[in-house]
C-alpha cells in the first residue's frame, strides 16, 4: 500500500531538519566537500529523498544563507520598530550584528567569510532566481541601516554615495572584529576577548554616531567626484 503524501506541515519540518543538518555539514567540511550523499548519510535517509525537497546542493546552500539573513533582518526590523531614537537605534543595530556574528560563528562564516559561490556565480543559471532572492534578503540589512541614518541626518545634507561608503567601512570594521574573535586569534592576545570585542565595538559606535550626527571631530566623508 503506497504511503500517504506528507502534509505541508510535515514537509516543512523535514525541509527544516535538512537545512539544519546541511548547515552543520557545511560548517564542518565547507562547500567544496559538501554533497547530498554525505548529507543523506548524516540524516539517515537517501540522497533521492533529499532531492524531493531541494533540487541541488546549491539550492540547499542558498536556502541556508537566506534563512540566516532572514534572522538578521528580523532582528533589525524589530529594533527599527521598537527603538525610536535614531542614535540609540543605530547602536542597537550594530550590537545585534556583532551578537549574531559571534553567537552563530558557523553560520556567520558561511554567510560572510567562506569561499562558497555568491550571487554573480549563479547569474544565467537555473538557480539564479533562488540566488537573487538570497541577495535581496541580504540587501535589506543595508536598506534598514540606511533608513536609520537618514533619520539621524535629518535637517543635514544627505549624500547617498557617501553614506553607502561609510556603511561599507563600518561593515568592514565589524566584520574584521567578528572574524578575529571567531578565528580565535583574539583569544591568543587577550585574556577576555569577548569584553575586548564589545569595548572596541562601543568605540566604533561612538565614532559612527559622531559621523552621522555631525558631532565632535568626525564628519561624513565627501563622496568622490
Amino acid at each position: 500500500m503506497p504511503k500517504a503524501p506528507r502534509s505541508q506541515e510535515d514537509r516543512e519540518m523535514v525541509r527544516s531538519s535538512i537545512l539544519t543538518e546541511a548547515l552543520a555539514l557545511l560548517s564542518d567540511q565547507g562547500f567544496k566537500h559538501f554533497s547530498m550523499r554525505k548529507l543523506a548519510a548524516r540524516l539517515g535517509m537517501t540522497a533521492t529523498t533529499i532531492y524531493n525537497y531541494f533540487s541541488s546542493k546549491d539550492e540547499l546552500y542558498l536556502m541556508i544563507l537566506t534563512r540566516g539573513f532572514e534572522d538578521l533582518v528580523d532582528m533589525f526590523n524589530d529594533i527599527n520598530q521598537k527603538v525610536h531614537e535614531p542614535e540609540e537605534k543605530i547602536r542597537r543595530l550594530i550590537l545585534a550584528y556583532v551578537d549574531f556574528g559571534i553567537s552563530n560563528a558557523y553560520y556567520y562564516n558561511i554567510m560572510f567569510t567562506s569561499d562558497a559561490p555568491k550571487y554573480l556565480d549563479y547569474v544565467g543559471t537555473a538557480i539564479e532566481p533562488v540566488a537573487h532572492h538570497e541577495k535581496s534578503t541580504a540587501l535589506k540589512l543595508m536598506e534598514i541601516t540606511s533608513s536609520v541614518i537618514k533619520d539621524m541626518r535629518k535637517d543635514r545634507d544627505f549624500n547617498e554615495l557617501a553614506v553607502r561608503n561609510s556603511i561599507l567601512r563600518l561593515w568592514s570594521t565589524l566584520h574584521g572584529i567578528i572574524s578575529l574573535y571567531n578565528s580565535r586569534v583574539l583569544h591568543e592576545v587577550e585574556e577576555d576577548p569577548r569584553s575586548t570585542v564589545y569595548s572596541i565595538v562601543e568605540d566604533v559606535i561612538h565614532t559612527f554616531q559622531g559621523i552621522f550626527l555631525g558631532s565632535g571631530s568626525a564628519r561624513l566623508p565627501a563622496a568622490p567626484e
